[in-house]
């Protein structure tokens, strides 16, 4: 027998975003909107919070939700996760971290970007820190790159502190 599911919260309409990818939001940006939402409207059942996104789903999206098969999804995480694999950014790393290096701003909004282009990478897809390092250095901007790498430093960390020092 199926568990009862649990009610959605009054007004939904009213504050649950919604999700097109041709309106140029990425994916990741999205569900982090729809999990303020969710959060700040105090939904906390699992299946409340599956069943309150398909609601937001357009276009490509509610098309790609309405054709899977019924019960190929058994948790938010599941449907997270299929979700990122199918409409999240898919520009590979090296398009990424030369967007990245095209920037012309202080070190330390590099740094912070630069970081959060890898902050996207899966966690089982996390390279290791030499490669870490060789994308830091090849993104930084020309006039600054030789005296980075000339420094040798060993992490990633220690990379971005001296660029930082460079630049003052």
């Amino acid at each position: 027998m199926a568990r009862p599911l649990h009610q959605f919260p009054a007004h939904l309409e009213k504050w649950l975003p919604k999700f097109n990818p041709d309106n140029g939001l990425l994916a990741e940006e999205y569900i982090n909107n729809f999990m303020l939402s969710i959060n700040l409207n105090e939904v906390v059942e699992e299946d409340a919070v599956v069943r309150l996104f398909s609601y937001t789903l357009q276009g490509v999206v509610g098309s790609w939700y309405f054709s899977l098969l019924s019960s190929s999804i058994n948790s938010w995480d599941a449907f997270q996760e299929q979700s990122l694999t199918k409409f999240g950014d898919d520009r590979s790393m090296t398009t990424l971290i030369n967007d990245v290096s095209k920037m012309k701003e202080p070190i330390k909004y590099f740094n912070s970007s630069f970081n959060k282009l890898l902050n996207k990478i899966p966690t089982t897809s996390k390279p290791r820190d030499e490669v870490k390092n060789e994308w830091y250095i090849f993104a930084l901007p020309s006039n600054k790159t030789i005296f980075v790498d000339r420094a040798t430093k060993l992490t990633l960390a220690e990379n971005m502190k001296e660029a930082i020092a460079i630049e003052k």
